[in-house]
């Protein structure tokens, strides 16, 4: 059994599949919110919160997956590479010809969980390990290790989250040094923590940081979005 306990699907066909798993207690976690997709309708939303989360066998998610004609399983959460069925999930997935993304803190990746990613997006929460330790309960080590190993590959993409009053914007430019230093093409995503809503600081700060990573972005808030089909649970 894995720990997958939601599906969602995107207009192109791709999916998102959440795990319910995860030994980091980031600060920011949007699970620390709602352990549901923000995306859905505001009915499913209210129907989800009066719902136990049942998880899904690798079979059943591999087959909700095919019955919808998805291509790409973008895996997050959560902390995907904790679940004790990840590798088993990711090979059935390649065998029926879907790609696997990985959404991960990068500390448990290994040559084996590479291989098997079509691509992986790589979080790196820190650079200065107190500050990692107070985010997340974690030591970074094993991270900036990780990162250092794979990183190289472009089908690696960066991430990290900004913030306020913690992870704020010249620790962030020490995040995009490091991963520059390593490749610079390398694209970094910067996000603002959900528990925040000044954009002006993260535009800001992605300025400031281009200069020191040029493939660097953001999404911007009014960036309109489809509302995602939810594949499971069924409500």
């Amino acid at each position: 059994m894995t720990k997958i306990y939601q599906i969602v699907m995107f207009v192109d066909r791709s999916a998102y599949l959440t795990f319910d798993v995860c030994s980091w207690r980031c600060i920011y976690c949007v699970r620390n919110v709602s352990r549901w997709c923000s995306s859905l309708k505001e009915d499913q939303q209210n129907k989800l919160k009066n719902i136990n989360p049942e998880y899904l066998t690798v079979e059943k998610a591999v087959s909700i997956l095919k019955e919808n004609s998805v291509h790409t399983a973008y895996l997050g959460g959560g902390e995907p590479t904790e679940d004790d069925e990840i590798k088993t999930l990711m090979k059935e997935l390649k065998y029926n010809g879907i790609n696997s993304w990985l959404i991960t803190n990068g500390e448990m990746l290994d040559d084996e969980l590479f291989e098997l990613s079509y691509g992986i997006t790589f979080s790196i929460k820190a650079i200065d390990e107190k500050l990692h330790i107070r985010l997340t309960g974690r030591q970074n080590k094993k991270v900036l290790e990780n990162f250092l190993r794979y990183g190289k590959d472009l089908k690696v993409v960066a991430e990290t989250v900004l913030y306020p009053h913690l992870i704020e914007c010249d620790e962030i430019k020490k995040i995009a040094e490091f991963i520059d230093s390593v490749n610079r093409l390398t694209k970094l995503r910067i996000d603002l923590a959900i528990q925040s809503k000044d954009y002006k600081i993260l535009e800001s700060c992605v300025e400031k940081v281009k200069k020191l990573h040029q493939n660097t972005y953001y999404i911007k808030a009014d960036k309109a979005y489809s509302t995602p089909e939810l594949l499971y649970p069924i409500i």
